[in-house]
């Protein structure tokens, strides 16, 4: 089983990988994460994802409470 702390780490490699992505999109002029929402959002699928995503974390970092945090 993997502990919290290989957890912990894979996201901070994930929020590193978006800020590098956001970072290097502004300088290049290329697709930034707000246009990628956008796009993703003017899509039925890309409107449903976004809405299962924001329901995935939702429950995971709010309705569970700080407890789930607590291994």
């Amino acid at each position: 089983m993997i502990g919290p702390n290989a957890t912990y780490a894979g996201y901070a490699v994930l929020a590193l990988a978006l800020v590098g992505w956001q970072a290097l999109a502004v300088t290049r002029r290329s697709l930034t994460l707000g246009r990628l929402a956008a796009w993703a959002s003017s899509r039925f699928v890309g409107r449903m994802a976004l809405a299962l995503g924001w329901a995935w974390l939702g429950w995971h970092l709010f309705a569970r409470g700080s407890a789930a945090f607590l291994h």
